[in-house]
């Protein structure tokens, strides 16, 4: 599940509330100390592929302020260079 413009390594969590009201708490900020990014979005994108009639809801927490940094950081960059004389 790697998103089209959204890294995996922005979400801090991803909780899977089940119908029978379970929920999965998945800690990615945790996991990508140990895992690529590639490793994480494939088992997030299979545990949702198999057990997509059980689940009841997705909830996706963002690393707002770290994707904030990197998206003003890149957009200076490509200023600088688009108006370099």
């Amino acid at each position: 599940m790697h998103f089209q413009n959204m890294p995996v390594k922005y979400l801090l969590y991803i909780e899977i509330l089940l119908k029978n009201n379970i929920t999965i708490r998945y800690d990615i900020a945790k996991e990508l100390k140990v895992k690529n990014q590639s490793t994480i979005a494939k088992f997030l994108k299979q545990t949702i592929e198999q057990n997509y009639v059980k689940i009841k809801s997705v909830d996706m927490k963002f690393d707002i302020p770290a994707l904030k940094k990197d998206m003003e950081s890149k957009t200076s960059l490509i200023m600088a260079k688009t108006f370099k004389k």
